[in-house]
Formats: C-alpha cells, sequence, structure tokens
C-alpha cells in the first residue's frame, strides 16, 4: 500500500508520504476539487479494481479464482479488514476507523474470530507422550 501511496503521490508531484499537517486527500474526488465526500465512491471505485481483476484473470485463464473472486463484494472486504485488524489493534481504535457507533458491533468481530479459533482446535490431536 505504501509504495502504491508513493507512486501516486509522485504522479501528483507531492512527497512521497504526507505530513501530519499535510490537506491533500489521499483519494481526491474526480469530478471537483477536494477528497471524496461519500463512501459510494470509494465502493465504486474498490469494486472497478474487482471488476478488472476479474477480467485479468479470466484473460490468463485463471477462470477458478475469477469465479472465486466475483463472489466477492466491497462489504466482504470491509468485513475482513476489520476481522483482520482486531486481531493486532485496540478494539478502540478499530470501531473508530470502523465508523461503529458502539464498541459492540467491534465485539462482533472479536467473537467471529474466537469461534473461528474454537472450531479450528476442536479437532486437536493431543500428543500424549508430550503431556506432563
Amino acid at each position: 500500500m505504501l509504495d502504491a501511496l508513493t507512486r501516486w503521490r509522485k504522479y501528483l508531484c507531492l512527497t512521497p508520504l504526507p505530513s501530519m499537517d499535510d490537506q491533500i486527500p489521499l483519494i481526491p474526488n474526480a469530478r471537483r476539487m477536494g477528497a471524496i465526500s461519500s463512501t459510494n465512491q470509494i465502493r465504486n471505485i474498490v469494486q472497478h479494481c474487482f471488476d478488472e481483476a476479474i477480467k485479468k484473470l479470466h484473460k490468463d485463464k485463471f477462470i477458478e479464482e475469477a469465479n472465486g473472486l466475483q463472489s466477492a463484494t466491497v462489504h466482504w472486504l470491509r468485513h475482513t479488514g476489520i476481522s483482520d485488524d482486531i486481531k493486532h489493534r485496540p478494539r478502540e481504535h478499530v470501531r473508530d476507523d470502523a465508523g461503529h457507533s458502539s464498541s459492540i458491533t467491534t465485539d462482533k468481530y472479536i467473537d467471529v474470530h474466537l469461534r473461528e479459533r474454537h472450531a479450528s482446535a476442536k479437532n486437536k490431536l493431543i500428543d500424549k507422550d508430550k503431556i506432563l
């Protein structure tokens, strides 16, 4: 991501990385000056990337991968990102970044992680020779 951000900012004749007081939007509005003001615009950009990747996978004869990516949605990507984020960052930070009004919503992602962990350990074999 940082490589892509650096390339983009160099293309715009900006410093490679923004400073703390940088006022330039990371993703500018394509129709007018300023930042993107709607999550719909971000959703459309991400969906366009999915669609282009699917076309390229088909062109390169990666049909199974293309079909798998076709079932991906922007919401799935958001959910996946939050689920991964919650493993490494304080839940309050994830809550705020995700725009959740309550920690209860963010806690659902922790519950999913715990259920997956429990399910993966359910049939785990125990080596009797290593038990104290």
